[in-house]
């Protein structure tokens, strides 16, 4: 308890932060109600059944947090989902337990290219989600090697793999990321998809097998016609979240301050803004995108508003009514951090008539559900 830190006297002032506020682009945690004002009535487009039904779609890494969501919605498409995952000690991937008997699964490593082949070869999608990475960006400070080659060799397999059976292919998309951006000055927020205005300024390897991946993707759309569909996702969130990203570290230890467990909230950075939305609206964007065949073109994800991690903890006590104080860990401070990251949805939302439905209170809501339902991952520290 000596090395932790109250989060008073760690969280900043900043100007800009205060203008992109005014501005709408920063949810204002006393104003919660006019937030969520946004959202009431607010429509999306969905996928076209018609369109999707008796499909044979590939995901890599369905056993995700965000596979197994777009799982789900393909499932409920009318699409054969098949998927690959990693080999486990146990033959468990609780993420798809529920789906067992509705998805074929194949072990593979995604970097192995005969693996690989064989898959694309015995299945001939007619759609590939490409999601298996290791995505915990302090992993990829603590590994950075394997990391790089598993996001990054890993992805020129899969797209090889396209390339010599795309007979079928319609769609391959590959969920790129907001750490693409990585040190984005204040005045650039919010974050288009045209480098011009917003280079790529990756603060972390994970970030930088991500421009790896989109540019991989890009070439094998220009040089090979492989139908690559792009998409830049900012922080997606809900049931099912790794246990060490910061919104499961919250939700968790909310259920823990509720089941009389603990009595605080401990985070890292709590000044670090980010744009959260929910999987289920991130994974829609994918599908839609992959259905209006947006080809080569890179896509935000995004909900267009930032909201500081130290705000986050403070609306999710609000929400359950818990009065535990909220402490820094230096311990869990990454070595490089991205301060700032709220992007804008507009030509998503133009070309294909996506927008986030669920609010942040949603995934909250949903995201402390899913540990209340699952209390045998209670009582594990997450960095």
């Amino acid at each position: 308890m000596d090395e932790l830190i109250p989060i008073e006297k760690i969280l900043e002032e900043n100007i800009r932060v205060r203008e992109l506020e005014k501005q709408g682009y920063i949810i204002n945690i006393d104003k919660i109600d006019n937030y969520l004002k946004d959202f009431k009535n607010r429509i999306t487009s969905l996928p076209n059944k018609n369109y999707w039904r008796e499909k044979r779609v590939l995901i890599t890494g369905i056993s995700g947090f965000a596979g197994s969501h777009l799982a789900e919605q393909l499932l409920d498409l009318g699409c054969e989902v098949y998927g690959t995952i990693r080999r486990h000690a146990v033959p468990m991937h609780e993420n798809i337990e529920h789906l067992r008997g509705k998805i074929i699964l194949h072990e593979a490593d995604i970097t192995s290219a005969e693996r690989i082949l064989e898959i694309f070869e015995k299945i001939q999608p007619n759609a590939v989600f490409h999601l298996a990475a290791e995505s915990f960006v302090p992993t990829s400070f603590r590994e950075p090697v394997r990391v790089s080659h598993n996001n990054i060799v890993g992805t020129i397999k899969i797209f090889e793999a396209a390339r010599r059976f795309d007979s079928e292919l319609e769609s391959i998309q590959v969920a790129c990321s907001s750490e693409q951006y990585g040190l984005v000055d204040p005045h650039e927020v919010p974050v288009t998809e045209d480098l011009k205005k917003n280079p790529f300024r990756p603060r972390s390897i994970y970030g930088i097998t991500k421009c790896a991946t989109e540019q991989i993707a890009w070439l094998y759309h220009s040089a090979y016609g492989v139908p690559s569909i792009i998409t830049r996702g900012f922080n997606h969130e809900g049931p099912r979240r790794g246990i060490q990203f910061l919104t499961s570290v919250v939700h968790r230890q909310i259920v823990e301050n509720l089941k009389k467990l603990r009595n605080n909230i401990v985070i890292g950075n709590p000044n670090a803004i980010r744009d959260y939305t929910h999987v289920k609206d991130t994974v829609n964007a994918y599908i839609l995108v992959s259905e209006k065949k947006k080809f080569g073109d890179p896509f935000n994800v995004c909900s267009g508003k930032g909201i500081t991690t130290g705000n986050y903890a403070k609306i999710a006590k609000k929400v359950f009514n818990v009065t535990a104080e909220i402490f820094i860990d230096p311990k869990r401070m990454r070595p490089s951090e991205v301060p700032l990251l709220i992007g804008k949805n507009d030509k998503i939302v133009k070309e294909t008539g996506w927008r986030p439905i669920r609010s942040i209170i949603d995934i909250i809501k949903e995201g402390v559900q899913y540990f209340q339902e699952h209390p045998e991952q209670l009582g594990i520290e997450a960095h």
